[in-house]
């Protein structure tokens, strides 16, 4: 194998490269957010617990109060659900992002494999598993993209739902 071919082989391997950095950046952000899913929604659940033990005998308390505490129970319910499911839109995100590193660093292997044996069908297999990489990213892309949407309209109902609540229903 000549310089030349080395290092013609190696920029060839950069390719790929480049997509797992990319990749790497935004599976730092989807596990950042996928953490703060995972703690936002054990701490709502710890607070449904509490409203429930503290205040589930309706006699702790005033009509307003119960009221409140009710309320707040069911916002609580509706919303779990909902990011429990968030929550799994960003772990299925992840994952196919992990396969498409997986995916990429393999189409590496074969990149130098093909510049090795100097085989047309293996450096199409390189080419394949390649693509293959970059479909696995934008699965990842287009899941992260359904989570945000999501992600959105469940801040909307909260703030709305929030700003519904009458003065008299807080105290």
């Amino acid at each position: 194998m000549s310089i030349e071919t080395i290092i013609r082989t190696i920029s060839l391997i950069l390719a790929p490269v480049v997509m797992i950095t990319g990749c790497g950046i935004i599976l730092n952000g989807l596990i950042t957010r996928y953490e703060a899913i995972g703690v936002r929604m054990r701490a709502m659940h710890w607070e449904r617990l509490e409203l429930l033990e503290t205040f589930g005998n309706r006699a702790s308390g005033s009509v307003h109060t119960v009221s409140f505490v009710s309320q707040r129970v069911r916002e609580i319910e509706t919303q779990l659900p909902n990011l429990l499911r968030r929550h799994k839109l960003i772990r299925n995100a992840v994952l196919a992002i992990e396969v498409a590193i997986l995916i990429l660093v393999l189409s590496m292997f074969i990149i130098a494999l093909a510049a090795m044996i100097n085989s047309i069908p293996t450096a199409e297999i390189a080419l394949l598993a390649f693509l293959a990489g970059t479909s696995a990213l934008l699965v990842g892309a287009v899941i992260t993209t359904l989570e945000l949407y999501r992600a959105q309209r469940e801040v909307t109902y909260e703030i709305q739902h929030g700003l519904s609540l009458r003065k008299e229903d807080l105290t």
